[in-house]
Formats: C-alpha cells, sequence, structure tokens
C-alpha cells in the first residue's frame, strides 16, 4: 500500500472539504475534531461551511496542519 503525502491544506481546503476527507488526508486534524466534538461517523459527510461557527475548528485544523509543506505548485 503506497502512502500519499499532502501538503499543507489551506484554509478553503479545510473549510468547503468534506470532514471525512480532511481526517483521511490529515490524520493529525482527529484529535482536533474529538476535542471539538465532531465525531466523523455522524458528521463525515459535512463540511465546515456548513456549521453556525466554524472559525474555532478552523483555526485549530490550520495549526495542526502548519507543520506540512507548502504545495510545490502553490
Amino acid at each position: 500500500m503506497k502512502i500519499t503525502f499532502h501538503p499543507k491544506p489551506s484554509r478553503e481546503e479545510l473549510y468547503t472539504r468534506p470532514l471525512h476527507v480532511i481526517g483521511r488526508d490529515f490524520p493529525e486534524t482527529l484529535a482536533e475534531f474529538r476535542a471539538h466534538g465532531i465525531s466523523l461517523e455522524e458528521l463525515g459527510d459535512r463540511m465546515l461551511k456548513e456549521f453556525e461557527d466554524p472559525a474555532p475548528i478552523l483555526d485549530d485544523l490550520e495549526a495542526s496542519t502548519s507543520w506540512r509543506p507548502r504545495s510545490v505548485s502553490a
């Protein structure tokens, strides 16, 4: 099995991707989802843009992925 490395996502990507995709591609975000009481089993098909106040979780997701390098094409 080949593991694909994903570069740091933009804030917009975190805001508009389904939550299960974020958790799959960026496993370091799983702790943030748990800390905010977000169950990917129940809400994985939703996007942060659908939440009433996504800013706190979005900030934490950005912080948890900040160690990743940006894409070469970015």
